[in-house]
């Protein structure tokens, strides 16, 4: 479910969608809570700056640390990146 990645679900790690909380209710571990991700992508979310958001079930919006915004759903990644304009002439 990261941005691009093409790996299978079968030997992801599970990850917390919203991050997980020693003293929260204990349904914060169910499926509605839980995403996979390969172990690179997994690494990339937990230490590396990157966050996602579950628009829907199966459908996530990405930010990267530098601002970047991508949709990642059943058809694959969109990147939602606003690019700068520059004036004609510019």
């Amino acid at each position: 479910m990261f941005a691009h990645c093409n790996r299978s679900a079968r030997t992801a790690d599970l990850d917390h969608i919203e991050p997980y909380d020693p003293n929260g209710p204990p349904d914060e571990t169910t499926t509605a809570n839980l995403g996979s991700l390969c172990r690179p992508h997994h690494r990339l979310k937990t230490f590396g700056g990157w966050s996602y958001t579950m628009i829907e079930p199966g459908t996530f919006l990405w930010r990267s640390p530098y601002g970047y915004h991508y949709l990642r759903d059943q058809t694959g990644t969109t990147d939602l990146t606003r690019r700068p304009v520059h004036p004609p002439g510019s």
